[in-house]
């Protein structure tokens, strides 16, 4: 009788450790099946905002490539004729040109500077500057990049102003071999005018 009642009260004894192992067990693979279940979703949410992203960034792509396809940029040369007419007060017009020649796409540029030694004053510089990128589309007109800067020997009337300089970029659309007024600036010390135009040709 002994023995029986022993063995009794052991069993009873671990009847509830075995139950909350078994409860801690079921516990363990029920966190797992959700937490592995979470994984899951939240990669198929991730591959699908990746998958937006490319989309995304395949059609801004798309929309780059046809905006370059529409130019021209090689193997096409274009004459871009530039010339400035700079007049001061009521007195005769002086007209100053610059000519290049540029591949469509590529840059051209012109430097030209000299020295002015006036009497009885210090000697200063003149610039006249000119960079220029044409783009040939397929349709015809011309895009073109520039860059000007223009700095013009003091005139007699205005000879105790200071120097005036004229720095201009801009982009403009030409059609081939017609030339176009893309500037006109006043000084604002005096009464001297500078007009700019230009004119930019397909050679073929």
């Amino acid at each position: 009788m002994t023995k029986r009642v022993c063995a009794l009260f052991a069993a009873l004894l671990l009847t509830p450790a075995l139950a909350l192992a078994q409860v801690e067990a079921q516990a363990s693979a029920g966190s797992g099946a959700g937490s592995g279940s979470g994984r899951a979703g939240g990669a198929s949410a991730g591959s699908g905002a990746n998958t937006q992203a490319t989309r995304a960034t395949t059609a801004v792509a798309a929309k780059i490539d046809d905006a370059q396809s529409r130019f021209v940029r090689t193997m096409t040369n274009v004459q871009i004729e530039l010339t400035l007419t700079d007049q001061a007060g009521s007195a005769a017009p002086e007209k100053k040109t610059v000519s290049m020649i540029v591949a469509s796409g590529s840059w051209g540029k012109v430097r030209s500077a000299g020295n002015v030694m006036p009497v009885g004053e210090a000697p200063y510089v003149v610039d006249l500057n000119v960079d220029a990128r044409p783009f040939v589309s397929v349709d015809g007109p011309i895009q073109l990049e520039m860059t000007l800067v223009y700095e013009p020997p003091k005139g007699a009337a205005d000879s105790r102003q200071p120097k005036q300089r004229i720095n201009q970029s801009q982009t403009v659309v030409l059609a081939s071999g017609k030339p176009l007024v893309i500037f006109q600036a006043a000084d604002p010390t005096s009464d001297r005018k500078v007009t700019v135009e230009v004119k930019a040709t397909v050679l073929k």
